[in-house]
């Protein structure tokens, strides 16, 4: 018994490094994302699991004096704090995945329902043994609603990554579907350990599970942060032109591929008239905006923002109709921002383009659709929207 006890706590602790290791560096982390913070809060979570669950097991033991309360308050927290990363996961899947619930303060507060609920329970359950006690003679029982705790935790897992899995096959979302299935497959492991545990309730399988899941999305986001712009979530400069170089050094003959950049215009009377924080939110705005726009052309262009308030996008069509189509589209979506817009400015876009078959290089291609998109502005043209009707 001895031997077992080293070797579970020694999973646990190891499991509880390679977590803190994941926390240190994503927090070293600049320009987060709201997702990120909360992928964060998910890990930190997971570590009081881990170490409550830990110190539980090594009392359970005798490896520490057993204190029939102190046991049962880690008992406690061992099971919210695993509903609580439950909950952390779903907020993070959608704010991960733009969804207007994550940003709802007052739904997110709604959401947090059952963890409020679970700690009352928690409460009245060291008076009344509703869902666990321990006896005597230092022995864990469960009792009559312990189910409840794991029908909180699992409601939270099962949503979220249903959610996940169903914007993971949306067809605009086909260029991110890898990655977003990722986040749908995060609470399997998790459900199915949490099932045998159930059973075998002496092996640590739910922490080894948890740690798993967690690699497996961390080494995916870090991934993709290689080559994110952190405030919108587009492809920054540095993929954009990895895009571009990696298609023309081997273009297909049928296609055509453009470079278009874009940026806002009086970009700089938004920021001194409304505050960064607005200028921000305008960036944003304008990133979704684009994203919506080109979702119609799937996994055939690439939206990045390029710098401060500009952007590019990179795309292989079919033929000039397609150019036209995707302006209209852009227009479309920035006279919906626009209609809806009620903070006293509007979002408007200059313009530049170039055909990029039969240039050599990227630097040439850059400049070239830099300096149509300077005479747009310069010319008053290219200009998206137009003016709207009345």
């Amino acid at each position: 018994m001895t031997s077992y006890l080293g070797l579970y706590i020694l999973i646990n602790v190891f499991c509880v490094l390679l977590v803190i290791v994941c926390v240190v560096h994503s927090n070293l982390s600049v320009g987060e994302l709201e997702s990120q913070v909360r992928f964060r809060g998910l890990l930190i979570l997971l570590i009081v699991f881990y170490i409550a669950d830990t110190v539980w097991y090594s009392m359970d033991q005798g490896l520490i004096p057993q204190i029939h309360s102190v046991s049962m308050v880690l008992k406690s927290i061992y099971f919210v704090s695993a509903c609580c990363a439950g909950y952390m996961y779903f907020i993070y899947a959608t704010s991960l995945l733009n969804s207007k619930l994550s940003k709802n303060r007052t739904m997110l507060c709604l959401l947090a329902i059952p963890i409020f609920a679970h700690i009352l329970l928690c409460f009245i359950n060291i008076f009344t043994n509703i869902l666990f006690h321990i006896d005597a003679d230092f022995v864990y029982h469960r009792d009559a609603l312990f189910w409840v705790q794991y029908l909180f935790m699992y409601t939270y897992l099962v949503f979220g990554s249903l959610y996940a899995l169903y914007t993971a096959f949306r067809p605009e979302n086909y260029a991110e579907r890898i990655r977003y299935a990722v986040i749908a497959l995060f609470p399997v492991l998790p459900g199915i350990s949490g099932t045998v545990q159930l059973f075998f309730w002496r092996i640590p399988l739910n922490v080894v599970a948890f740690t798993f899941s967690v690699m497996l999305v961390y080494l995916v986001e870090l991934g993709q942060q290689v080559s994110q712009e952190p405030l919108t979530g587009l492809a920054n400069r540095r993929e954009i032109m990895r895009t571009i170089s990696k298609s023309l050094s081997n273009p297909e003959s049928d296609s055509l591929y453009y470079l278009f950049m874009f940026d806002i215009d009086q970009f700089k009377k938004i920021n001194d008239t409304y505050g960064h924080v607005e200028g921000d939110e305008a960036i944003i705005t304008t990133a979704n905006a684009l994203l919506q726009a080109t979702s119609f052309l799937r996994r055939n262009t690439t939206v990045a923002r390029y710098g401060g308030d500009e952007f590019a996008i990179f795309a292989k069509l079919k033929n000039e109709n397609e150019v036209k189509q995707l302006l209209e589209m852009i227009k479309h979506e920035f006279d919906k921002v626009n209609r809806s817009n009620d903070k006293g400015y509007e979002i408007n876009l200059s313009i530049g383009y170039i055909l990029c078959n039969g240039i050599t290089t990227i630097k040439k291609m850059v400049e070239d659709a830099d300096r149509e998109l300077y005479m747009s502005k310069q010319n008053n043209k290219n200009t998206i929207p137009l003016p709207l009707s009345d």
